[in-house]
């Protein structure tokens, strides 16, 4: 996932470049897993400071899945768009002064934009706080561990002794 912008960098503002995005066996993160390779589109726009790059990929990472606990492959389209500045003119060789912000990228002193690190972030920003493998998961039996997607379990609910007595208020209520 990187391009030479140096031409870019030496055209005049608006003037832009599109390119296909197809990464195999790259690693974003240590935590992530990624099962297929990554694919996407880019568009890299040349604006006053330096290029606004935006774009989408497909990704297919391997989670586990919050209730059952089991590993699943979760496709996800993922959308981007980022700021990269210069390090270097492109015109003169001379270092230019370092990037304050902190939502800009660095181009790299030979004129190469690498999108990993954008990526990274918005795939991060992108995976649900809850990951299920499906919708409708049970998860798994509080006592006995079992998954209760392959069916119930025999345990017997724990009741909670705070409300016994209104079970046996209900149990006389019953009676009567």
């Amino acid at each position: 996932m990187i391009f030479n912008v140096a031409q870019l960098l030496k055209s005049p503002v608006g003037t832009s470049i599109e390119a296909d995005i197809d990464a195999q066996d790259v690693q974003l993160d240590e935590d992530l897993k990624i099962t297929r390779p990554l694919s996407g589109h880019a568009r890299m726009r040349r604006i006053n400071q330096g290029l606004l790059v935006d774009g989408w990929v497909d990704v297919t990472l391997k989670l586990t899945c919050t209730r059952c606990l089991k590993e699943f492959e979760q496709p996800m389209h993922v959308a981007f768009e980022e700021r990269f500045n210069p390090t270097v003119d492109v015109l003169t060789g001379a270092s230019l002064p370092p990037i304050e912000e902190d939502d800009v990228f660095p181009i790299d002193e030979h004129h190469q934009l690498d999108l990993t690190e954008a990526v990274r972030q918005q795939v991060l920003l992108n995976i649900p706080m809850v990951t299920l493998c499906k919708e409708d998961c049970a998860g798994l039996c509080a006592q006995c561990g079992k998954d209760l997607n392959l069916g119930p379990c025999e345990c017997e609910p724990e009741v909670d002794m705070r409300m016994s007595v209104l079970k046996t208020l209900w149990q006389n209520q019953a009676q009567s």
